[in-house]
Formats: C-alpha cells, structure tokens, sequence
C-alpha cells in the first residue's frame, strides 16, 4: 500500500488500524477478481427477469442484479394483486400492426412494430406462459390474468424459469456505477447485502460483462445517461383526473360508472411560473392543435378517449380517463395538470340523435306527464341523471310536456358536453407507468441495442415507451426483454 502523509505530518498508514488496512486490501482483492458473466443484467423487475431468462437460455452465464430487497415488485402488485399479464393475443393482427400499436402505445409504437411483428408478439407470449404451467383467462374488455386471479402464478413462473436456465438473481445489489473498460467489457460496482443484517457492506461488489443490459424501470435513468444516452423527459402518464369542486360530478356520485363515455381534453394555458401559482391566472385554451412529433408514431390530433368512466371521490378514472391521460401526458404535464374535461355521456349519439331522444320524451305518451328528473332516456346511472338534469339548470319536478325548447338544448349540451374543470392529478393504484426514458434515436429497436456503445442493451419501461391500461405495458415488457436477452446472449457469445 502507497505510503502517505496526513494533515500532521504523520505517515497516514501509521494510524490505520488493522481492520481498515483488511477492509482496503479486500477491495483491492475484489477488483483484481471481479466475477465473469457472458451477460449482466441491471434490474429485476418484468423486462429483466425475462431477458435474462432469454439470454441464459440461449446459453449465457447471466447475473440479474435488483436493488430492491425482492424481485419482479411490480407484478406482484399490479391488476390488484391479480396481474394483468398481457391484452388478448386474439386481437393482434401483425398486418394491422401499425395502426393498432399506435392505439395502444402513445410514445413508442413505431419502434415497437417490427419486435413484435417478428420477434415476439402476443401469440407467442401467450404460449410461452402456458409452456410455463399457467392457465390464463380471457375478461370481457380483453384484459388477461391467470386462472387464478393471483399474480403469485405469474411470479413462481417467471422465477422458476429463471432458475432453471441457470439465471443468478441477486436482490439487494444497487448498482453504483458502470465502466467501459479497454477490452470493451464492462465492469459493475454494487453494493452487496450483508447475509446477516440484511444492510449494505460497506466494500462494493464488483462485476464484470462482455453484455450489459438495463431493465431498472421508471428509476436509475442516470446509468444509461453516464453511458452517453439521452433521456427523454420523465413525466406521469396512466392517471385519474382530480376535479374541481362546484362541478356537475362531485363525492356524493363516488363509485357511479357508466360503460362508455367520451373524454375531450381542454389544458389551461399558463404563461409563466408567477402565474401557475396565481388563483385564477390560467384560462382556458381550446383543444390541442395537430403537430408533429413522437406521440404514438404520428401527428397528434385532439385529444380525446372514449371507453368505461368510474366516478371517484375526488375525481373521474377508469379506461376513458387514464388513457386520455396516457395520450395526453406531454400536454397535462405543460398545463401542470389544470383544464377542463368536456364529458360526453353519449358517445354513440349524434348531436341531431341526442336532441331526438330528449324531445321524444315530451311527446311520448308513456313519458309526457312524468317528471324530468323520473325519465332517462339515455339509460344513465339514476344519481347520474339527477346530476345531469341539475347541471341543465332545468327543474327536475317539471313536467316533460312542460319542457321548453331552449331547457331541451339545455339537457342535450349536459348529457354530451359538461365541462370538468380539473386541478390535479392522482396516481392510478393498478398499474405505474412513467412517460419519457432512454431515447430511442440512440437504440436499434431490431436488438434494442445501443447505437453508441457496442455491447449496451435496452428492455422495459427504461426506455421512452408506455402504452395503455390492459396488459399492454407488460407486453412489451416481454417482448423487449426477450429481444434484448437474445441479442445479448449473441453479442456475449460471438
């Protein structure tokens, strides 16, 4: 060991004690003898439990590293605890495969057309589950668990393979940092758990790969920025709508849903910071223009939704809602989450249809002498009405054939455009998806490679994709993994 001097003049290996001298000699001894993996993979979560299972089973010695203290946490948690493994594999068409990964993908369904057209789509994730030992069920909106409605099938199954191929899964290991050396492999620091107490030692765990893959999900964005890649920005998306007070859906409808309704978004305009904090500073803008750029592969167009609502206490969710909020993430985020929701509770009316059905009720001779409030001719939840015939302003105890023509364009403009003002966002407890990651103008989306650093490979939500509410952020999770794995194992093995 170099010999120094400290701030006293005294040699500084005089006042090291025995136990440090051993701590720095075992450092020392841990980089010259870094462990040798073909393939190393940062993250234990969906994408990188699976690429490593692809990589070892092509042959690859592989070490998933998960800093967290259990691996694939998302799964256990997700759908409820039930995990929504992937959407109808009946659904899939590779020859619409364009226009259909467009609806379910807003960032990166172009990049995603060619992996899972060729390489591994839906079809061929659902037999790989089921060569697995998981029996899988179809719901009636396309969504698919296990048989068992536990997401335990999907884990036991996924680490029981892992296992199998040969996988080394080590949990608690946090990667520090990350070092291209010389020979082009790379070498890992991480922390490693103590057996005993379960906390970090304090002397880091070395690691050394000819392969790198990162799977960290929506963190650890700075492993692959050290590595010279750009992060698009991070940002929510897949969240509930939080409603201002003194709108037409307020708590006391908490837990009223329809089937289908139609969602237009309207943001606020909000100059400068000064004015995001002012009351009453923003006003509202009208629905966002076309433009071009990177939101699902095209030109945004209006930003609306349409599918099932659900009423919350402090809000509107589901499908409708969260996959407005997916394909309007960029917008909402620049809006900080302030603007106005146009609800549209008759979606498979006209406008010309709607009035129609309004007015039949005030010649109809089963619904004439009855009151407003009393008649539904949309089929709504009853509290729903009443909501909506109190937002027409028009009196509930009047008398359908009472009913003027201007309260009748009243009705029709409450059932089809209300406006929900909204002031805030809330996390959406099923599924978390984070909008931005690794750019994909630096991945070859064929082997989800780097284009920069030979040998550096891309799986998951880490890189700049998020789909929709259904399965459909898990596929491709599975279908990156299992690019990314096989091309690892091929760039590790040449």
């Amino acid at each position: 060991m170099a010999r120094g001097v400290s701030a006293r003049g005294v040699s500084s290996a005089a006042v090291l004690s025995l136990a440090a001298v051993q701590a720095v000699a075992a450092v020392h001894a841990n980089i010259r003898a870094a462990q040798q993996y073909d393939v190393v993979v940062v993250g234990g979560g969906a994408a990188g439990v699976f690429a490593s299972i692809a990589a070892a089973r092509d042959g690859s010695s592989v070490l998933c590293l998960e800093a967290g203290p259990a691996p694939l946490r998302k799964v256990r948690i997700s759908g409820g605890g039930r995990c929504n493994v992937m959407h109808d594999s009946a659904t899939w068409d590779p020859r619409g495969a364009r226009d259909l990964l467009q609806q379910r993908y807003p960032r990166g369904s172009s990049e995603l057309v060619g992996p899972l057209s060729s390489r591994f789509s839906p079809l061929e994730t659902k037999a790989w589950f089921e060569a697995e030992g998981v029996t899988l069920k179809r719901e009636d909106d396309g969504r698919v668990f296990p048989t068992t409605d536990d997401s335990a099938t999907i884990v036991d199954a996924l680490l029981s393979a892992a296992d199998r191929a040969g996988v080394e899964l080590r949990t608690g290991a946090k990667v520090t940092s990350i070092a291209r050396c010389e020979t082009g492999k790379f070498k890992l620091t991480c922390t490693s758990p103590n057996s005993e107490s379960g906390r970090s030692q304090s002397a880091p765990l070395f690691v050394s790969a000819t392969s790198l893959l990162l799977a960290t999900g929506s963190s650890s964005h700075h492993l692959a920025k050290d590595l010279g890649h750009e992060i698009s920005p991070l940002i929510p998306s897949l969240f509930s709508f939080r409603l201002s007070s003194g709108g037409m859906l307020d708590s006391s409808l908490a837990g009223v849903s329809v089937p289908d309704a139609e969602l237009t978004l309207e943001c606020m305009r909000v100059a400068n910071p000064a004015e995001e904090d002012a009351e009453n500073s923003a006003t509202p803008s009208p629905p966002p223009r076309k433009r071009k750029g990177k939101r699902g592969g095209g030109t945004s167009q209006v930003l609306s939704a349409r599918g099932p609502l659900l009423v919350t206490h402090r809000g509107v969710s589901g499908p409708a809602a969260l996959r407005l909020s997916a394909f309007g993430a960029h917008e909402l985020a620049e809006a900080k989450y302030r603007g106005i929701l146009r609800l549209n509770l008759a979606p498979n009316y006209s406008v010309d249809e709607a009035n129609s059905a309004i007015e039949s009720c005030k010649s109809r001779t089963d619904t004439r002498l009855k009151q407003v409030g009393t008649v539904n001719p949309f089929g709504l939840p009853r509290r729903l009405w009443a909501a909506v015939v109190s937002a027409s302003m028009v009196d509930p105890s009047k008398r359908w054939d009472t009913v003027k023509k201007s309260e009748l364009a009243q009705l029709q403009r409450a059932v089809q455009a209300s406006p929900l003002e909204f002031s805030g966002k809330d996390s959406n407890k099923e599924e978390f998806v984070t909008a931005g990651g690794v750019s994909w103008s630096g991945v070859d989306s064929r082997t989800m490679s780097s284009r920069s650093v030979p040998g550096l490979f891309f799986a998951g939500e880490l890189l700049d994709v998020d789909g929709v509410t259904g399965g459909h952020n898990f596929q491709s999770c599975w279908t990156t993994g299992m690019v990314a794995g096989r091309a690892a194992h091929a760039f590790a093995t040449m």
